[in-house]
């Protein structure tokens, strides 16, 4: 931005009295450029300030990124990220064969129940046959007496 020029001021006091009583309106806009300029100098520079940080800042964000692009193309960097993704691919495939197993795992366990179960039904049942079978004897003893 090019610095404002803060010659008018300057000038308009050097013209001659004559000249200024020929043209009224210069010293209207003499008085406005005074009441302008100082704010219009702060406000440049402000913005000299702001483009400087913004400066520093873009210088350190390049210093940052090539550093980081350093780093990732070192071979040993590469190669802990294809570990890690080797790794990664490890767990992966183990825990999908946890949850088959763990899947398979509870088929087994209701067929388990189921066959207990069925186990158990059949020994009452035998017990029963026996105690029925145990009683019939008895009432055959008991009639030929």
């Amino acid at each position: 931005m090019e610095e404002l020029n803060t010659e008018p001021k300057d000038k308009c006091r050097e013209t001659n009295e004559s000249n200024l009583e020929t043209k009224p309106g210069l010293l209207i806009i003499n008085n406005y450029l005074n009441q302008i300029n100082p704010d219009l100098q702060d406000v440049q520079s402000d913005i000299k300030e702001v483009v400087g940080k913004q400066k520093l800042l873009i210088d350190a964000m390049l210093k940052e990124n090539e550093e980081l692009s350093n780093l990732l193309n070192e071979s040993e960097v590469q190669n802990m990220f294809s570990s890690i993704k080797h790794c990664h691919g490890q767990l992966i495939e183990l825990k999908k064969k946890l949850m088959f197993l763990h899947k398979k795992t509870m088929t087994l366990e209701k067929r388990a129940n189921v066959l207990r179960v069925a186990k158990q039904r059949e020994a009452l049942q035998r017990e029963h046959q026996k105690e029925s079978m145990l009683v019939r004897e008895q009432e055959l003893i008991s009639k030929q007496t």
